[in-house]
């Protein structure tokens, strides 16, 4: 082989090897609070996947619980739709408001910032929650939770010893 086509080689694989690496780089996002993000765009999972996708990277999916927060994140996120944390699927109190609950935490959901008309259970089959990229709003909706979507996942709160 000559060393024009050798050359030529490497240079192709490296720029692959660089090009994955930076693409893998790019998913692991860190806000000023200093919470880093983990945001998988390309590959699409159900939420009970991208569930099992944080845990799997020692993450969770997202529990988006103020509005700094949210807005931070939302930066990062445009223009995808991807799964958070949140779900009414196990809420046991049957109300009528439909409680949402973060998956991590067990946290019942205080903070929202819903899309107009959501959470709407839409053929009564919407009980996970999603960022919306509907007219450029991010905003949260609910959804089929087997839909394949991305997803946001966060690192874990470190648990403090008192």
């Amino acid at each position: 082989m000559s060393t024009q086509k050798l050359l030529a080689l490497f240079v192709v694989l490296f720029a692959t090897i660089f090009d994955c690496a930076l693409s893998e780089l790019k998913s692991y996002q860190t806000l000023l609070n200093g919470s880093t993000f983990y945001i998988e765009t390309e590959q699409k999972y159900n939420w009970f996947e991208a569930l099992h996708e944080c845990s799997r990277r020692g993450y969770q999916l997202a529990e988006l619980q103020d509005r700094r927060k949210t807005l931070d994140l939302n930066l990062l996120t445009k223009p995808f739709n991807l799964w958070l944390g949140a779900n009414d699927e196990f809420n046991t109190e049957q109300d009528h408001k439909r409680s949402f609950y973060w998956s991590f935490s067990g946290k019942r959901m205080t903070y929202s910032n819903w899309s107009r008309n959501n959470p709407d259970n839409y053929k009564n089959n919407e009980h996970c929650v999603h960022i919306w990229n509907e007219r450029e709003q991010y905003a949260w909706n609910d959804l089929d939770c087997t839909k394949k979507l991305g997803y946001v996942c966060e690192e874990k709160p470190t648990k403090t010893s008192s």
